[in-house]
């Protein structure tokens, strides 16, 4: 860092401005408020360590002048003749700290170290939010009672260190909520570890849950932390939970008791404060039944439960939820947002979304990749939503011939929403084009495929 020693005693210039290199950092002296002007004004100095008795005015003024020209300067203000209500004024400045003559240089350097540390701090912090505010699609908010149950749970056990099992069909969003409660817990500075508990080979399981040490079988050629040191100060979300082998089940429970692990060939027990999330998608009341899963361990982690209705029970989400979806894949620098089609939308209305949210974002990642002119339309959608979505009444499906291929049909579907859209509008094809929600030039390129005159 680069400091200014400002202070109309020679001697003090000398020694401070002395120690202060000896620490690495670059060094300047001034004897006078005139002097230490001009060598602040040009915006290089990091911290500025000034007496506030000077031959030509009060130190703090140059506090205020630095803070008035927003300049990043921090100033430790010196002073032989030392009360609190100068330390007052001081601060109240803007100056970051305040030491008394005679200055203990190591004193003086760890001030300055910590005025190091807490710029570097500020930085990390300043671009975190920059990258956060860049990438960070906007959130979407729930309609439906059910989601909004879901929220209000979220807020009241986010703050504890209570366990939470989250239930719920596949593809109902568990890991997003789980992800929820870290980043609104005390915890959200920390690691939010996800691991699927069916996705680790049974044999790997309690090496990669509690570590192993080095030379605790063949091929551990080193030591290794598991999951639980990994999420140190965080929070460890355990997917699929119903699979856990019963075996570990026990030494799971024991970690959530104990708040300790032992690593596999290891004979020191080591601390752990890491917070447990979990998720299924089965009934884990009949795996008890069954004897599958150990009762005590459901309730340690049923103490807190959030069930997620599915998507076929919360209908009014869709409408939100699809433009949301289509928003969060927006290429960045494209201005215009990707719409949908009423006709698109009504087919997506009536689907039973068997595979949850999951399903309709890969059917909304999909259209995103057909679509053309920035609309979403019904032949963008895939074939087993609209043979569906045929008999259940939507308009423009059921009165379609079912003789030909998919594409046939499709293509007949959309002839006839042109034509009974154009017939609407007058044959005004500007005004049809509105209706319809795609642009003109697509509304011709349209009319010349299906051959309209």
């Amino acid at each position: 860092m680069h400091i200014l020693v400002i202070d109309d005693e020679a001697a003090v210039r000398q020694i401070l401005a002395a120690a202060v290199t000896e620490a690495g950092h670059t060094v300047e002296r001034a004897g006078t408020m005139a002097d230490a002007r001009s060598k602040l004004a040009r915006g290089d100095v990091d911290v500025a360590l000034c007496d506030i008795k000077l031959p030509d005015g009060n130190g703090i003024d140059l506090v205020r002048e630095s803070k008035a020209a927003r300049r990043d300067t921090a100033f430790i203000m010196v002073t032989g003749c030392a009360s609190m209500e100068t330390a007052v004024e001081a601060l109240r400045a803007g100056a970051a700290d305040f030491v008394t003559k005679p200055v203990h240089n190591e004193e003086m350097l760890h001030r300055i170290a910590q005025i190091e540390a807490l710029g570097g701090l500020r930085e990390q912090n300043r671009t975190l939010r920059r990258v956060v505010s860049e990438n960070e699609p906007k959130l979407y908010r729930f309609t439906c009672a059910g989601m909004l149950e879901v929220e209000r749970l979220v807020a009241k056990v986010a703050p504890t260190p209570s366990t939470v099992l989250i239930t719920g069909e596949s593809g109902t969003g568990k890991g997003i909520v789980a992800r929820m409660i870290h980043e609104l817990s005390p915890r959200h500075a920390g690691p939010f570890l996800a691991i699927n508990c069916s996705a680790i080979p049974e044999h790997l399981l309690e090496s990669e849950f509690f570590g192993h040490a080095k030379g605790a079988f063949t091929s551990a050629v080193n030591s290794h932390k598991g999951l639980f040191q990994q999420a140190e100060n965080g929070t460890l979300f355990l997917d699929e939970i119903g699979e856990l082998p019963i075996r570990l089940q026990s030494k799971l429970l024991n970690v959530i008791e104990d708040k300790e692990v032992r690593p596999v060939g290891g004979e020191q027990v080591r601390r752990v404060d890491t917070r447990i999330i979990a998720a299924t998608n089965r009934n884990l009341q009949d795996a008890v039944t069954q004897g599958t899963f150990r009762n005590d361990l459901f309730f340690r982690l049923g103490m807190f439960q959030i069930a997620i209705p599915p998507l076929r029970d919360r209908q009014s989400d869709i409408p939100a939820l699809v433009r949301f979806l289509l928003s969060r894949g927006q290429p960045s620098g494209v201005a215009e947002a990707l719409s949908i089609d009423p006709l698109a939308e009504e087919v997506l209305l009536a689907h039973h979304w068997p595979g949850n949210v999951r399903e309709l974002d890969n059917v909304i990642n999909r259209a995103r990749i057909l679509a053309e002119d920035h609309c979403v339309m019904i032949a963008d959608l895939p074939a087993a939503l609209l043979e569906a979505a045929r008999p259940t009444g939507v308009a423009g499906l059921t009165s379609l011939d079912a003789a030909g291929t998919l594409r046939d049909r499709i293509r007949r579907c959309e002839a006839e929403i042109l034509r009974g859209t154009l017939a609407d509008a007058g044959g005004d094809r500007k005004l049809a084009a509105q209706r319809l929600g795609i642009h003109l030039s697509s509304l011709y390129r349209k009319l010349d495929e299906h051959d309209f005159n």
